[in-house]
């Protein structure tokens, strides 16, 4: 019921705002955390699939670490790849970049000259961020497929000249494609296919195809689709050398494939990790690309 609660709270986190800064909240919330953190604690198992699955692939693994910018992001790094195979909590990354840096860490620097482009923009969470640390801008455009999200940006920001909305997902081409909403409309997986049970058809755009005079700043966050619509935005990546903010933790492959990829196209980015979420979830790692 307590799990239950809080579930329902996070997912409609934006309505009940004003308790983020309660005082009985967030002593509640802290609880609600030593609690989960204590039950994984004594019900948690190794997880042999990704055993198997990151010991064949040791070797990405070790050339992704060396060439990672700081020390912080090669341990943050092997840390939640070891914890994702081990589920043993001394495994587990220190959080020190936090939930409310994501996307915009220290190293993550913005000017007025900023074109932001945010995909999974979900109901403008990411782009309150962003404002509070960059109000002078030049442009934002924000993706998100899921239609109820994507009214709620638009009753934010639709007034605003500079922030154009796009009812859409990003991907390598534009198009539809199978979206799996089995788990809700806030959160599924680009699939790709003929559409099965459970799968409903999205517009999906490609960030190369919006033909922006430049872009400074990319953020992605959709639910496994990240490398296909890097292969998208990848002439905008060569081009314009844009900030990346990239989600790799949907799959284990994420966790090395994106990495390879930008890699492969830009060696000359800096490239960093964080981890921002606590002990004892894998959701939240982003990779960064600096120019």
């Amino acid at each position: 019921m307590f799990t239950k609660f809080f579930e329902f709270m996070d997912r409609f986190g934006n309505k009940y705002a004003f308790l983020k800064d309660n005082f009985i909240w967030k002593n509640l919330r802290y609880y609600y955390w030593k609690v989960r953190a204590l039950t994984y604690s004594n019900t948690a198992k190794p997880d042999e699939n990704s055993t198997l699955f990151f010991t064949q692939n040791a070797e990405k693994i070790n050339n992704i670490a060396n060439i990672l910018h700081d020390e912080q992001s090669k341990k943050e790094y092997l840390g939640i790849i070891k914890f994702r195979q081990t589920h043993n909590k001394n495994d587990f990354p220190s959080l020190a970049a936090g939930k409310k840096n994501q996307y915009f860490i220290d190293a993550v620097n913005l000017n007025k000259d900023e074109v932001f482009i945010d995909c999974g923009a979900y109901t403008g969470d990411t782009i309150d961020v962003f404002l509070k640390h960059c109000s002078d801008y030049k442009q934002i455009v924000a993706f998100e497929p899921d239609t109820k999200n994507f009214e709620k940006i638009k009753e934010k920001y639709g007034n605003n000249p500079k922030i154009k909305i796009i009812n859409a997902g990003t991907y390598n081409k534009d198009g539809v494609v199978s979206f799996n909403n089995t788990a809700g409309a806030l959160e599924g997986t680009i699939v790709d296919s003929d559409n099965q049970e459970n799968h409903i058809k999205i517009q999906v755009k490609s960030i190369d195809n919006l033909n922006l005079e430049k872009v400074t700043f990319i953020k992605m966050d959709i639910e496994g689709a990240e490398l296909n619509a890097l292969k998208g935005a990848e002439k905008t990546i060569l081009r314009d050398k844009p900030k990346l903010a990239i989600s790799i933790y949907h799959s284990n492959e994420d966790m090395i494939d994106i990495a390879e990829y930008i890699y492969s196209i830009a060696p000359e980015y800096n490239f960093y990790v964080r981890h921002h979420m606590p002990f004892p979830y894998c959701v939240e790692t982003v990779l960064y690309a600096l120019p």
